[in-house]
């Protein structure tokens, strides 16, 4: 076959899968400093000339085998990330493998891409739905690639493999390429890990709250000033400025800040609760004040819907949420990607359109090694433990202990504890208020102190904001949704070894669907690794189909 005509064949094979690459690479003059020779037992091998040496990407005795031995060495499934191409005789033999997801291949100097593309064949992995080139890539065409179809729940795990010989060549782009995706993949590992421990969970939540999210009607108005109230012990001395301004704004309650709050007289104005666990039942026991509105993610648990009848619900990120809300009935939006209450207070407050947010106990860390401020649900919990040779302190400082990798901090007059996590919430925080249009103020107290940063845009002090925070009109009763949600479930195509192609057997409205399966997807690969099995994803997809079918029946049947 001639130069012209392999350079035809592959770039029509390439064209089927990445037309967009195909295009890139038909603008593109193929290197001189690539040339090809041939291995002892015939096989075309690229040597590249870099600075004053020659380098051959692959063995020139038998690449074959020597990409037989770089498998053995490796063997993973999953998603895997290979940084540098060469002829692809390392890659080759991860093809045969059914329960490998995706493959992506990443590799510098398209001009050197293009003229492999005339000297070796290379339809096998262009005509592979599994195997995606992004050849002189940004970091955004990485992440995008990574955030589009790493899915571990179904996606297995992702690994990254190195061709040597060309990373070497192009050390510091490699370099920033792997920098940028293990950034990537801590990002979405850490929002797995969350879907792992309550993908579950959000979904019976949800469920259950269906049939009073349909009747919900309590309307939240519009505010000038917010002031919220996080649990942290710095709440304590900054009592007093609290009570100063009580008048002058409207007041937000994190749960866990409501019984401190009680316990001083304040009533709070609106009370925010994100927790999808049982364990915030312990911050309503004290009680619940009357005409005072709880707002409730959609997937908090069921047994905070009975402590008033003023609820007012809202969606978030998690993907059954979305469907809800794009399907059946619009409610209110709040970003709980922070992790935390008092980051979901925040986007409460800027929803109801205030120009100004007064941050009360947001210390994320542990000062004086204090966890929340007193009054909160771990003291009377820990009280009923306590005696005089285990005494309050002892639990607070246990409590403390039980996270990993404790950071101190030293301050002239005391000391502080903070985590890897409170950190992370810190910082999440302290991103999301840059889109912002209200002013964020974190009150002075003995935590980590919260830096705003600059404002994209500012809120006009003028402008009275008139949106009222209230969900919409159902299309149909909860009963019928979720029935003919089961519904679009059954219509799925059974799911098959290779994710992409079952992928592409799917409608718009059946992706829709799958994704709505994937955080409780995530549970259950989790259960099954703790008990030690390794399932593919379509074996998880099978389950986690089987289990949300059956839980709705259940929940279907036991109100019959």
């Amino acid at each position: 076959m001639s130069d012209t005509t392999l350079l035809n064949v592959n770039m029509l094979a390439l064209s089927s899968g990445q037309p967009a690459l195909s295009v890139k690479l038909g603008q593109q003059t193929p290197s001189k400093k690539v040339q090809i020779e041939s291995s002892k037992n015939g096989l075309p091998v690229p040597i590249v000339q870099h600075e004053s040496r020659k380098y051959s990407l692959h063995s020139k005795i038998d690449p074959i085998r020597e990409g037989e031995r770089f498998y053995q060495s490796a063997p993973h499934a999953g998603y895997l990330v290979f940084l540098g191409f060469g002829a692809g005789y390392h890659i080759r033999p991860f093809l045969d493998r059914s329960d490998i997801s995706r493959i992506v291949i990443i590799d510098f100097d398209a001009s050197i891409f293009k003229y492999l593309l005339k000297t070796i064949d290379l339809r096998q992995f262009f005509l592979d739905q599994r195997v995606r080139f992004l050849i002189d890539p940004s970091v955004e065409e990485i992440s995008k690639e990574m955030l589009d179809n790493y899915l571990p729940a179904v996606s297995g795990n992702l690994q990254v493999l190195q061709l040597r010989s060309r990373v070497y060549m192009e050390r510091e782009r490699f370099s920033e390429a792997q920098k940028h995706i293990q950034g990537v993949i801590k990002s979405i590992s850490e929002d797995y890990s969350v879907q792992s421990y309550f993908g579950k969970r959000w979904f019976v939540n949800s469920l259950r709250n269906l049939h009073l999210a349909e009747t919900s009607t309590t309307t939240l108005p519009p505010v000038r000033k917010a002031l919220i109230t996080a649990a942290g012990p710095s709440l304590e001395i900054q009592l007093p400025e609290l009570k100063r301004q009580i008048d002058k704004g409207t007041l937000i309650a994190t749960d866990t800040s409501l019984p401190f709050l009680l316990k001083n007289d304040i009533m709070p104005d609106l009370v925010i609760s994100i927790d999808c666990q049982h364990i915030t039942y312990h911050h309503f026991m004290a009680g619940y004040p009357d005409n005072v509105p709880l707002v409730l993610d959609l997937a908090s648990p069921h047994h905070l819907t009975t402590k008033t009848e003023q609820l007012v619900f809202f969606t978030s990120g998690h993907p059954f949420s979305r469907y809800v809300n794009s399907v059946w009935r619009r409610f209110p939006y709040i970003d709980t990607s922070g992790g935390n209450v008092s980051h979901a207070a925040v986007s409460l407050a800027e929803a109801l359109g205030a120009q100004q947010i007064l941050l009360f106990g947001a210390d994320f860390s542990f000062p004086e090694g204090k966890s929340y401020t007193r009054g909160t649900y771990l003291y009377p919990f820990f009280h009923t433990d306590s005696f005089r040779t285990r005494p309050l302190e002892h639990h607070f400082f246990s409590f403390l202990l039980r996270n990993d990798n404790i950071i101190k901090v030293k301050e002239p007059n005391y000391i502080r504890y903070t985590t890897s996590p409170m950190i992370s919430y810190k910082k999440r925080l302290e991103q999301a208020s840059a889109e912002l249009t209200a002013e964020l103020i974190p009150v002075s107290g003995k935590g980590e102190m919260l830096t705003p940063a600059v404002r994209k845009q500012h809120r006009d002090a003028s402008v009275i904001v008139g949106t009222l925070f209230s969900a919409g009109v159902a299309s149909l009763s909860w009963k019928e949704f979720i029935k003919s949600y089961s519904q679009a479930i059954d219509s799925l195509p059974l799911p098959q070894e290779s994710l992409n192609h079952y992928n592409s057997l799917l409608t718009k409205e059946q992706k829709d669907i799958v994704t709505t399966l994937l955080p409780a997807a995530a549970a259950i690969r989790r259960e099954h690794e703790l008990q030690g099995g390794q399932q593919t994803g379509a074996e998880i997809l099978a389950d986690v189909i089987e289990w949300t079918q059956a839980t709705i029946a259940t929940h279907l049947s036991a109100l019959e």
